[in-house]
C-alpha cells in the first residue's frame, strides 16, 4: 500500500534500531516524584471546594433545624433541607464562591456573595411554592426559611474568609514556573504584573544561554534554568512547591524530550498550562497575542456545539425583554421626563452601532450626554463636562441601557453580549487591532462579561483590555456564563458603579 514501507524478509526485533522513545532518560519517563504533603497542596484546587460544598450543605441543614427549634410546630422535610442548598450552591458557584485562591476577603466579592445568597434566596422560594402547590405536605414557616438564608449567608461568608486567610501563605508559597525564551518572558511577565497577582514566579528559559539573564530588565526575575533541568529542579529540590508550569515559548522552541516530560507531569499532580488556557483559567480572557485567523475554528469553541443554547439563549431574550419593558415602562417614563427637563434635546439618544456578523442598526438609550457631544471625542472621561446631571446618575445605575430592551425584542441585541460598538469607532478598531472583528460572531447585549470585569473604556489600553474580555464570553458561550453575568451586573448597579 502507498506510504508503508514492506518489513523486510529477514527483519527481527533484535537487528532494529533503539526507538526514539527509549532515547529519553529514564528521569524525563518517571515525572515528578511528590511527597503526600506536596500533592495535598496541589490537590487543594479540588478538595478545598469540595470541602466548601460540603460546609454550604452542612451550614443551611444544621441553621434550619436550629431555627426551626425556636418554632414549635414547625414542620419541615427533605425539600426544605436540600433544595435550597442545592440552588444556594448554584447561585454562588456562578460568581466563583469555590473557585479558590480567589479574593474571598475583599469588599466585591462579599457584595456578589450577598447577592447571589438573594438570588437563591428568591429562586428556591419560588421553587418550592410551586412544589407546594402540587404537595400539601411542604408547609414550612417563611419565618424559618427567611432566617435561615440570612444566616446562611453570613456563615458561608465568614467560611470562605477563614479558608481564604488559612490558605493564603500556603498559595503565596506555591510559584509557578514559566517556560519562555526571552519575548515570551517579558511579555509574560508584564502581563501577570498587571493582574497585581501575588505568587512567585520562576522562569525556566528554554535556551540554556539565558540562565542568569534577567526577563525583564533591572529588577525583574532573571531565568533561573534551563528547560533541560526541570527533571532535576522538580524530583531532587523537594523544598520547591510550585502550582504549575505555563508554557510561554512556542512548541517549535522546546526539545521533544521536554515536550514528553511535560505531558507526563501533566497527568500526574501538577497542571501545565499553555498561555491561552492560563489566561482563561486564572483571569477569564482570551490574549490577544495568540489569536490567529483561524481561532474561531478551535476545537472547545463552545459557540458552535451549544446551537442548542442560542435558540434557549433568543427565547429568554424575547421573553425577559417584553417582560421587563412592561415592568419598567413607568421608570422609563419618568426618566424620559427628567432627561428633557434637565437639559435641551430629545430624551432618547439614537445611533448607528454594528451588531452581530458586522450588521448595522440603530441603538436607542436615554440621552445622558449634551446634543453632540458624540462629535466632540469617542471616549468619555472621569467628570465628563459633556454628561448632563439626571445623566450621570443614569450612567452608574445603568439606567440609560432601558430602551435597548427594544433592540432585543427587534432581534438586533441579546440581553447579555459584547457592547455594541458606534461605526465609526468600529471602522478605527478594525484598522489597528488585528482580528477586532471577532467580537461580531454573537449578537452584542445590553451587558456582558467585559462591561462587568472592566471599567467603560476611556482609552485605546481600554479596549483592548475589554476585548480579552469579550473574546473569552465567546469562546465560553454558555448558560452558566450568561447566568454569572447577570449576577455581577446587578451588583455593578446595586454599588453604582457604571459610567
Amino acid at each position: 500500500m502507498k506510504g508503508i514501507k514492506e518489513i523486510p524478509a529477514d527483519w527481527s526485533p533484535e537487528s532494529d534500531p533503539q526507538p526514539v522513545e527509549d532515547s529519553i532518560p529514564l528521569a524525563w519517563k518517571r515525572g515528578v516524584k511528590r511527597s503526600a504533603f506536596q500533592r495535598l497542596s496541589t490537590q487543594s484546587r479540588w478538595i478545598v471546594p469540595a470541602v466548601q460544598l460540603g460546609l454550604d450543605f452542612a451550614t443551611w441543614i444544621g441553621l434550619y433545624v436550629i431555627v426551626s427549634a425556636f418554632f414549635p410546630g414547625n414542620e419541615y422535610g427533605l425539600p426544605e433541607l436540600l433544595l435550597p442548598a442545592i440552588v444556594m450552591a448554584i447561585t454562588l458557584s456562578l460568581i466563583g464562591g469555590y473557585k479558590f485562591p480567589g479574593n474571598m476577603a475583599s469588599l466585591n466579592y462579599a457584595a456578589e456573595h450577598m447577592i447571589a445568597c438573594l438570588s437563591g434566596f428568591v429562586a428556591s422560594s419560588l421553587t418550592l411554592f410551586l412544589i407546594a402547590t402540587y404537595d400539601s405536605t411542604i408547609n414550612s414557616s417563611r419565618a424559618v426559611f427567611a432566617l435561615s438564608s440570612m444566616g446562611f449567608c453570613v456563615v458561608a461568608l465568614a467560611q470562605r474568609r477563614f479558608l481564604w486567610f488559612a490558605l493564603r501563605s500556603l498559595h503565596q508559597k506555591r510559584s509557578l514556573l514559566i517556560l519562555a525564551d526571552a519575548e515570551t518572558g517579558a511579555q509574560f511577565l508584564r502581563a501577570y504584573r498587571a493582574h497585581g497577582q501575588e505568587q512567585g514566579l520562576e522562569f525556566v528559559s528554554v535556551d540554556p544561554s539565558l540562565v542568569g539573564v534577567e526577563v525583564d530588565g533591572p529588577d525583574s526575575p532573571v531565568f533561573a534554568f534551563a528547560a533541560e533541568d526541570l527533571p532535576k529542579l522538580l524530583r531532587e529540590n523537594p523544598q520547591h512547591m510550585h502550582e504549575g508550569i505555563v508554557v510561554a515559548a512556542a512548541d517549535q522552541n522546546l526539545a521533544p524530550k521536554v515536550l514528553s516530560f511535560l505531558a507526563t507531569v501533566h497527568f500526574q499532580d501538577m497542571p501545565v498550562y499553555s498561555t491561552q488556557s492560563f489566561y482563561e483559567a486564572y483571569w477569564e480572557k482570551v490574549p490577544l497575542h495568540l489569536l490567529t485567523p483561524t481561532w474561531p475554528l478551535q476545537a472547545g469553541f463552545h459557540l458552535v456545539k451549544h446551537s442548542a443554547f442560542a435558540a434557549i439563549k433568543r427565547l429568554l431574550d424575547l421573553s425577559l425583554s417584553t417582560i421587563a419593558l412592561v415592568v419598567f415602562f413607568p421608570v422609563m417614563s419618568a426618566i424620559a421626563v427628567m432627561v428633557k427637563l434637565d437639559s435641551h434635546g430629545p430624551a432618547i439618544f439614537r445611533q448607528s452601532r454594528v451588531g452581530q456578523h458586522g450588521r448595522r442598526f440603530r441603538l436607542y438609550k436615554f440621552r445622558t450626554m449634551k446634543v453632540g457631544s458624540e462629535h466632540q471625542g469617542i471616549y468619555t472621561k472621569t467628570n465628563d463636562p459633556r454628561i448632563t446631571r439626571i445623566g450621570k446618575f443614569l450612567r452608574v445605575s445603568r439606567l440609560d441601557e432601558l430602551p435597548q430592551l427594544i433592540n432585543v425584542l427587534r432581534g438586533e441585541m441579546s440581553l447579555i453580549g459584547p457592547r455594541a460598538e458606534w461605526v465609526k469607532c468600529v471602522e478605527q478598531y478594525e484598522d489597528i487591532i488585528p482580528h477586532y472583528h471577532f467580537r461580531h460572531l454573537v449578537r452584542p447585549g445590553i451587558t456582558g462579561w467585559a462591561q462587568v470585569n472592566h471599567p467603560y473604556g476611556a482609552n485605546m489600553e481600554d479596549t483592548l483590555e475589554k476585548l480579552m474580555y469579550d473574546l473569552y464570553y465567546i469562546r465560553n458561550f454558555s448558560l452558566q456564563l450568561d447566568a454569572a453575568v447577570i449576577l455581577k451586573t446587578i451588583h455593578v448597579m446595586v454599588l453604582a458603579k457604571g459610567r
